[in-house]
């Protein structure tokens, strides 16, 4: 099969060689910048990933003690769990929801610390 690219790079700027081993171990999935950020911004995210986890198996939680978003085309800022994606997210702007999407409120404060999202998941209000 032939270089559709007629054997020139499109992006001259990009390495297309392989990583190397010595880049990190495979598995590894921590970025330079979680590495250079001292504010652990990522490692927060990563307790918001571990609780969308835990309401995935758990959906009757969700039910139970967060507040369903229904008949709104547009999501104010704050915190909210999708069950399409099982994601807990942060949302500081407004945003349009997709048509079908299950929506829940957990938290109205986007910057609320993660122990209080925490409490609203596992226990309600």
């Amino acid at each position: 099969m032939s270089d559709p690219r007629g054997g020139r790079r499109r992006d001259r700027h990009i390495q297309e060689t392989p990583s190397s081993p010595e880049s990190g171990e495979r598995g590894d999935t921590r970025s330079e910048t979680y590495e250079a950020d001292p504010s652990r911004r990522e490692a927060m995210q990563q307790e918001l990933m571990n609780l969308g986890v835990w309401l995935g198996e758990h959906p009757k939680a969700a039910k139970k003690n967060l507040k369903p978003i229904r008949g709104s085309v547009l999501l104010e800022p704050g915190v909210y769990y999708n069950i399409g994606t099982g994601m807990v997210e942060r949302i500081y702007a407004p945003q349009h929801m997709a048509l079908g999407s299950r929506v829940f409120r957990v938290k109205r404060d986007p910057a609320a610390p993660v122990e209080e999202i925490r409490r609203r998941v596992l226990e309600g209000k």
